[in-house]
């Protein structure tokens, strides 16, 4: 009898120890994946925040361009060589702005319609154009556009872009995709779903000008977040969506200069999340487009 209990307690004692060194090998994993986690939060946070105050270049080259052109502003006066190293402060500044006023203020859109996904969303929510119709909603693609049945409407409903498109005629058609699509693994499919879009649009609006719109620029803290949604995708889409408005026989439109600082990026300041843009950036876009359309 002693025997079986003294067996009982041995083997009690071994579950213990086996439970405790399982919690102590599962603390251990723990512990390196935070580290492993927090270290490369760290270097992340680290990275952006660098190029907030303009000391990251996205590239080598744009080092050693930068760094030529700090040697050649060293030779002039100081106020020279302070833009030169300040990067990335915007092209353009809040009162000088080009297209904070439309030139044409007489165009109030209500001829024009805009097709697109949650940078449209952001144009409809935060300009001054109540009269232009919107169809477009967040996460709509080139793809889902053709099918989703929730697309806003002209009335603020939602419905399908066929129902959309058959309650008026409109003049002007501003269509403005390709930042959901830049995880698309194949550039040929992307040009064939976005052909048939626009093909799609065409038979609703036969007699509307058609304007396909580039993919409007990333802030450079984008880049860093190692996502599809990049500036080198973005001109990998652009250049395919201007290749679909010269078979198509639409206008191509690039709204980059819009929005753009002056090395092709989107201003930190004017995104809160790299992508999407302030309302004061919307409305240049929007000025932008009144003007050269």
């Amino acid at each position: 009898m002693e025997h079986s209990n003294s067996a009982i307690r041995k083997r009690r004692v071994k579950a213990q120890q086996n439970m405790v060194t399982t919690l102590c090998l599962a603390c251990m994993v723990f512990t390196v994946g935070w580290s492993v986690f927090a270290a490369v939060r760290e270097a992340k946070d680290h990275a952006k925040a660098a190029v907030a105050e303009g000391k990251v270049s996205a590239s080598s080259s744009r080092t050693d361009k930068s760094s030529s052109a700090a040697e050649e502003s060293s030779r002039e006066d100081s106020s020279e060589e302070a833009a030169a190293t300040d990067s990335f402060e915007p092209y353009y500044s809040e009162d000088e702005h080009p297209y904070a006023t439309a030139k044409d203020t007489a165009d109030d859109l209500s001829d024009a319609v805009f097709i697109g996904d949650s940078r449209t969303v952001g144009m409809m929510n935060s300009t001054d154009k109540p009269q232009a119709t919107f169809i477009c909603a967040v996460g709509l693609n080139i793809d889902t556009v053709l099918t989703s049945g929730d697309i806003v409407q002209g009335d603020g409903s939602v419905g399908t872009l066929q129902q959309a498109l058959s309650g008026k005629d409109f003049g002007r058609v501003y269509i403005s995709f390709g930042t959901n699509e830049m995880g698309w693994p194949y550039i040929d499919v992307f040009e064939e779903h976005y052909t048939e879009m626009v093909k799609t649009i065409q038979s609703y609006q036969p007699n509307a000008e058609i304007y396909l719109i580039g993919i409007l620029p990333l802030a450079e803290s984008q880049d860093y977040d190692g996502d599809a949604v990049n500036n080198e995708n973005a001109r990998t889409f652009t250049a395919s969506i201007e290749k679909v408005a010269d078979q198509l026989g639409v206008h191509y439109l690039d709204c980059s200069e819009a929005v753009a600082d002056e090395n092709g990026y989107l201003p930190e300041e004017a995104s809160p999340d790299g992508i999407h843009m302030t309302a004061d950036y919307c409305l240049y876009w929007q000025n932008y487009i009144i003007d050269n359309t």
